[in-house]
C-alpha cells in the first residue's frame, strides 16, 4: 500500500475529531484540560514514566468520549423520539464516560500531587 493510500485511510478518523470539536461541548472541554495537562506535565517535569501514564489517560478519555458521542449520536438516529431503552443505552453511554473521568482524575492525583507538593 503507498503512503497517499494509508494518509487517505486516515482522512475519515481526522474527519471524525473535526466534527467531535465542532459539535460537542464535552470534547472540547476535554481536548482543553488534555492541552493544559500536558503544558503542566512540561512546566512541573514529570518522569517519562508519569508522562507516558498521563497520555494514555487522555487517549482514553477522549477515545471514551468520542464512543459515547457515537452512541448518541446512532440512538437518535435510530429512534428520534423518547425511548426506554434508548435512554438506558445513552445513560450506559454516559456512565462509561463518567467513570473514565473518575479513573482519569485519581491518576492525575496521584501523579502531579507530589511534583506540586514539592513546590509548596
Amino acid at each position: 500500500m503507498s503512503f497517499r493510500k494509508k494518509v487517505q485511510n486516515i482522512r475519515p478518523s481526522v474527519r471524525a475529531i473535526l466534527i467531535l470539536w465542532r459539535e460537542e461541548f464535552s470534547f472540547r472541554i476535554l481536548t482543553l484540560c488534555a492541552i493544559a495537562t500536558l503544558i503542566l506535565s512540561f512546566l512541573l517535569q514529570i518522569s517519562r514514566g508519569d508522562f507516558l501514564i498521563v497520555v494514555l489517560t487522555i487517549g482514553a478519555m477522549l477515545a471514551i468520549e468520542a464512543l459515547n458521542t457515537a452512541i448518541e449520536e446512532i440512538c437518535d438516529h435510530v429512534t428520534p423520539e423518547q425511548h426506554a431503552q434508548i435512554g438506558k443505552i445513552k445513560d450506559i453511554g454516559s456512565g462509561a464516560a463518567f467513570l473514565m473521568w473518575c479513573a482519569a482524575l485519581v491518576v492525575g492525583l496521584i501523579i502531579f500531587a507530589p511534583y506540586i507538593l514539592r513546590l509548596v
